[in-house]
């Protein structure tokens, strides 16, 4: 049971001026009362902070989006969420017009909730895509390999960029790679793990494994790359998660819209088949697999889609949205 506080002199009451109780309490009431949040204590301002664009959208919070390195710049205390995702990685691609390739693995999703944060600079850093598997050469050797998406990063949490596709045929730079999610597989050989390196909740799936000559898709935040289901079609990519379980007040602009309320971001990349079906990319900007893959949307980490006859697709770069209340 909280304490009564009545202990007060003089005519004005400094909490609710205007109200039937009168005084001003004493020291001690002062002291009892100021440790009491968020009642009967005294009012607390909002947290106030700068950088990247803001909106306030009338829902009950404020919200800052980073696209690019920038810094978080807190003038007074209070509580945040914030959702870093790392940059997605880029899609494989085929020697000799024949095979397939492994799609890009989503950037690491990290979402935290309910964290306290005092006055400072918050240094913000946003992963990039990573390459695509690149233009096609001899059937013996792979034309510039895809790379992996880089890390983004905020208030000492890092999202790990996602793992690229594979290429065909596998020279060892050609293979899956793991990461915040891990890239699809090809002929045989393994698809990329996710959640690499480990952080609990997972930060992302794992990539699909292939089925002869298609490509598996690549994991996405939600769920894990599809595994090629046959010779000649494709694996999907691996669906994204929404931010902030849903939350209506993210803009359009950011994110992708799919089969729930909110903005979905981190999915995978598809692969692309020998001869049949290409895999979709998955819901939260994964882009899809194609005879030129289709890069991963930026500023979801999304996984590039695998190519066949071109190139592959670049992964998109990674975001990192702060929201308070206010």
């Amino acid at each position: 049971m909280p304490k009564f506080i009545g202990n007060r002199f003089g005519s004005i009451n400094p909490i609710s001026p205007g109200t039937n109780a009168a005084g001003v309490f004493d020291m001690f009431d002062q002291y009892y009362a100021s440790r009491q949040q968020p009642e009967p204590g005294w009012f607390t301002a909002p947290l106030s902070a700068t950088g990247g664009t803001t909106a306030t959208p009338g829902n009950g919070y404020k919200y800052h989006f980073f696209t690019s390195n920038d810094d978080f710049v807190v003038s007074s205390s209070g509580t945040i969420d914030f959702l870093v995702v790392g940059g997605g990685g880029g899609g494989g691609n085929s020697s000799g017009n024949t095979p397939g390739g492994g799609g890009g693995g989503a950037g690491g999703f990290r979402e935290l909730t309910g964290q306290s944060i005092t006055p400072g600079t918050y240094p913000v850093v946003i992963g990039s895509g990573g390459s695509a598997g690149g233009t096609n050469g001899p059937y013996t050797s792979p034309q510039a390999p895809a790379s992996s998406g880089s890390a983004s990063s905020f208030n000492s949490i890092s999202a790990a960029g996602g793992g690229h596709g594979a290429m065909h045929p596998q020279a060892t730079p050609g293979r899956a790679e793991s990461g915040g999610s891990g890239g699809g597989g090809i002929s045989g050989q393994p698809a990329g793990s996710g959640n690499t390196p480990p952080v609990s909740p997972s930060q992302g799936g794992n990539g699909g494994s292939s089925t002869g000559q298609s490509g598996g898709g690549g994991g996405g935040a939600g769920a894990n790359g599809q595994d090629a289901p046959a010779n000649s079609n494709a694996g999907q990519g691996g669906a994204g998660l929404r931010a902030f379980s849903g939350d209506t007040g993210i803009p359009s602009s950011y994110g992708e819209s799919g089969p729930q309320d909110g903005r979905y971001f981190a999915g995978g990349g598809g692969g692309s088949a020998y001869g049949g079906t290409h895999g979709e990319g998955g819901v939260g900007g994964g882009g899809d697999g194609a005879g030129t893959g289709q890069g991963g949307t930026a500023n979801t980490g999304g996984g590039g889609g695998a190519g066949r006859t071109s190139s592959g697709g670049a992964g998109g770069s990674g975001i990192v949205i702060v929201r308070y209340a206010v």
